[in-house]
């Protein structure tokens, strides 16, 4: 029964190495928005918990209740936890959120380990309880991934498929935390996979339903912002949106600059000092301007209804910049994909009273400014337009905000880019670092392709030294390659039909020496069944090897040779 169980996985594996694989693919998305909804619920439920029971006061999130003594204290104690947390786990286990997704899917072939997602889960917990200003998506996008990233891993997946389920548990996560299904899944392709394909977006497509429909279970379908009814405003409105549009893609690249120049000189610091500085930096702003504090749902719902002046608005933007540049760059594990709606949102609504004042617009559209504004960020910093759009058009429900909406984030997008660099804000860290991501379509298509789809199954394993009886059976199955192994000298493959010609020239030989036989040698290097045709072809150029041969390790300690895999095949495997 054992035997017959790993025979199913190994087929299964197979199937899922395929570039369009879709229903086995769809079935794992189906299955990783589950648990991706089960732990952004746990880590939701343990924050609003834990507030209410430590803080003073009765409703999470209430910061603005609470006096600038308790703000100060909360933050500075929160970092001193995180700088603790941090003291007694490893550096390489700080890496969290959804930089360190990308840089996983980037160069660890898509595989998050345990102890980061753990780390995240408990600073992300400790950071978003005490009130620093974050997003909640970053630790549900980390968590979300690993949570059906690391039973695949378990599982011995094929690493092509390790990357899709990052992406659907990233994308779950991020739908969890907004109630927003589709900006989740156009997140993932743009930001993530930054591909779209249907072998890909399926399965993700269904991850953030399943995601969605178990975290409206549990908290209700309401949205993540109380958004009033809003008109589009009059077509006389559209250059004026337009220039806003420019603006907050100024304000984007600004922000992604000011960013990524926190985070490199925070690299300079030990790694359990930064968050105490983000602490004391945090509570300070939170001191004065309690509104930057927390996730910042209820003043961002101010915002969209034109509650607040436009003094204060402009504080709680320039605050909020600082209070997230600081706190994140320095290290904390936390989201920025939230703050980054509340600055666009305050910016919107800064530039909708200013619309009012020059007699654009009307005051009762500053909820359409905002709205927009939070597009526009997510958009110009994320390099992400199609995931700016949809959030806009699923936070409000409302199509005719489609026109507007467009303009808006293209403008954004197109500024960002111009004046920075088109790339998300991840990216440019990642560049800092060091760290490249290949986005060629060569690499996107062979990073999608396992070894297991591509190889020439016809292979025969023989000793160096081989019997005519042992030669005319290895023959019977009609091989195209002959792996030579012998202990103590490299691996080598003999075309079969080489060793054919020398079975006919000499048909009365004792034994046949198959170092020695005529014919063509071609060194080679096994490869796991997991591993991806970019990985097979960076391990050719880096070894020299001419070919790979394929090997699954069904029973511990014994592999099996499955196949064959050679330079051509890879070729032969895409088109640009």
């Amino acid at each position: 029964m054992s035997h017959s169980i790993q025979r199913w996985f190994e087929t299964f594996r197979l199937q899922l190495s395929r570039p369009d694989a879709i229903l086995p693919f769809s079935i794992l998305g189906l299955i990783a928005g589950t648990l991706a909804a089960l732990t952004v619920i746990a880590l939701r439920l343990l924050v609003d918990y834990v507030q209410v029971k430590v803080l003073p006061f009765d409703v999470a999130e209430n910061f603005e209740s609470i006096s600038p003594v308790w703000r100060v204290g909360a933050a500075v104690t929160g970092g001193l936890l995180i700088g603790l947390l941090f003291r007694v786990t490893r550096k390489e286990t700080h890496s969290v959120g959804v930089l360190h997704v990308l840089e996983r899917l980037a160069h660890h072939q898509g595989r998050l380990p345990w102890r980061n997602a753990l780390v995240q889960f408990v600073g992300g917990a400790i950071t978003m309880i005490s009130g620093h200003s974050v997003g909640r998506e970053g630790p549900s996008a980390h968590l979300g991934a690993a949570s059906s990233n690391l039973p695949a891993q378990a599982l011995r997946l094929p690493n092509n498929s390790l990357r899709v389920l990052a992406a659907c548990g990233a994308a779950a996560g991020i739908a969890a935390s907004f109630n927003t299904p589709l900006a989740g899944a156009a997140f993932a392709m743009e930001v993530l996979l930054m591909e779209y394909s249907v072998a890909g977006f399926a399965p993700v497509i269904l991850a953030t339903v399943s995601a969605t429909a178990l975290t409206r279970a549990v908290f209700g379908s309401d949205l993540a912002y109380d958004v009033p009814h809003l008109s589009p405003g009059a077509l006389s409105e559209l250059p004026y949106i337009l220039v806003c549009g420019v603006l907050i893609g100024l304000l984007a690249a600004g922000f992604s600059a000011l960013f990524q120049w926190v985070s490199v000189q925070g690299e300079k610091m030990p790694a359990w000092i930064r968050p105490m500085l983000a602490g004391l930096l945090v509570g300070v702003c939170g001191a004065m301007v309690p509104e930057v504090m927390g996730i910042g749902d209820d003043t961002v719902n101010h915002v969209l209804r034109g509650e607040l002046a436009i003094t204060l608005l402009f504080v709680i933007l320039v605050v909020k910049i600082i209070a997230t540049t600081g706190g994140i760059g320095l290290g904390l594990p936390g989201g920025i994909i939230g703050p980054t709606l509340f600055i666009g949102a305050a910016a919107g609504g800064l530039l909708g009273a200013v619309g009012a004042m020059l007699g654009i617009n009307e005051a009762s559209s500053f909820g359409l400014y905002a709205i927009i504004g939070m597009g526009a960020m997510m958009a110009g910093t994320l390099q992400a337009p199609m995931a700016g759009l949809i959030a806009i058009l699923e936070l409000t429900g409302e199509p005719n905000l489609i026109l507007p909406g467009m303009l808006v984030v293209v403008a954004a997008t197109i500024t960002s880019g111009y004046v920075g660099r088109r790339e998300s804000v991840f990216q440019g860290l990642l560049r800092t670092r060091g760290l490249d991501y290949r986005n060629d379509p060569a690499a996107q298509s062979l990073r999608r392709i396992g070894v297991g789809s591509v190889m020439n199954r016809q292979v025969v394993t023989l000793p160096r030294r081989v019997s005519p009886a042992e030669v005319d059976e290895a023959l019977a199955g009609k091989p195209v390659w002959i792996l030579v192994r012998e202990a103590g000298r490299a691996d080598t493959l003999l075309p079969a039909v080489d060793l054919v010609r020398a079975r006919r020239d000499a048909p009365d030989q004792e034994s046949y020496d198959l170092i020695d036989v005529p014919g063509e040698r071609v060194q080679t290097l096994p490869v796991d069944m997991g591993a991806t045709l970019q990985e097979a072809q960076e391990k050719m150029r880096e070894s020299g090897a001419g070919a790979l041969y394929v090997i699954s390790q069904t029973v511990p300690g014994i592999p099996r040779v499955l196949g064959v895999l050679t330079a051509e095949d890879i070729e032969n495997s895409y088109h640009y």
